[in-house]
């Protein structure tokens, strides 16, 4: 399912019926003048779930930092909308 695109106008005039909507699944792209500028999607209750957050050691340097090798044939958008939700 594709966001609906709305003016800021619309948003405004109708900005109860559009966060009832939201909350319950729609998202809707808001435009200005014509040009896409923002996006309103509902919020996912743990958009972090399953991260885990460590200190970097003292010292450390990104050159240290080795790459994580991945055996899929998915693209990196693909990964990204997956992680977003938009799957």
């Amino acid at each position: 399912m594709s966001p609906e695109t709305i003016s800021h106008r619309d948003l405004r005039n109708e900005s109860g019926r559009i966060l009832r909507e939201v909350q319950a699944g729609a998202v809707y792209v808001i435009t200005n003048n014509g040009q896409p500028v923002a996006e309103i999607r509902p919020i996912t209750a743990d958009p972090f779930a399953g991260f885990t957050v460590r200190r970097a050691k003292p010292g450390a340097r990104f050159r240290d930092i080795v790459p994580v090798e991945v055996d899929t044939d998915e693209t990196a958008l693909e990964a990204l909308l997956a992680l977003r939700g938009d799957r």
